[in-house]
């Protein structure tokens, strides 16, 4: 074999593994496993204590983000998620929903406005005021969570044999 088809051999091959882990999801194939993707987050928001011990997948958009004496609560604004489990850039939600967690998560990092995905196992609810109205919001507990790099533009994906597709 000349050295040519060896570099693109090599090339090609490189390719292929950047491509494969450009599309990993961002959480451990056994965690995904244990989510229950039948339980929508609308049928949580209903009752959320009928779901206690559940796992789920969810992501947003952090509203705030607060340390206490046992860890770290975000209020999340719930959003679709795409395939790669990142929260879509659109206004469709389904709700709110508080995420804890024992770690101290340093606001300055899990601001508002950051795109977060989550696995983790319903704890219940808890209701409290938002605005002028008593709001149920379903707790999570974090099992692992994925705080998405910031973005500045339209995101690009890429899919082999599907093509390329643009959305901001």
């Amino acid at each position: 074999m000349n050295t040519d088809k060896k570099k693109r051999l090599v090339f090609c091959a490189l390719l292929a593994l950047l491509l494969t882990a450009a599309c990993a999801p961002p959480f451990p194939k056994q965690m995904l496993d244990r989510v229950d993707k039948n339980l929508s987050f609308k049928e949580l928001q209903k009752n959320p204590d009928a779901y206690k011990g559940a796992w789920v997948m969810l992501g947003g958009m952090i509203v705030t983000s607060k340390n206490t004496k046992e860890g770290s609560v975000i209020e999340l604004l719930q959003k679709p998620l795409d395939s790669s489990g990142r929260p879509l850039r659109t206004d469709a939600t389904e709700g709110r929903l508080f995420i804890v967690t024992e770690e101290f998560l340093d606001a300055a990092v899990y601001h508002a406005g950051r795109e977060l995905s989550v696995i983790g196992e319903v704890s219940g609810q808890k209701v409290q005021p938002l605005g002028e109205i008593e709001y149920r919001y379903p707790l999570v507990t974090a099992k692992s969570m994925h705080l998405w790099e910031p973005s500045s533009g339209s995101r690009v994906s890429f899919g082999i044999g599907i093509g390329v597709s643009s959305y901001h």
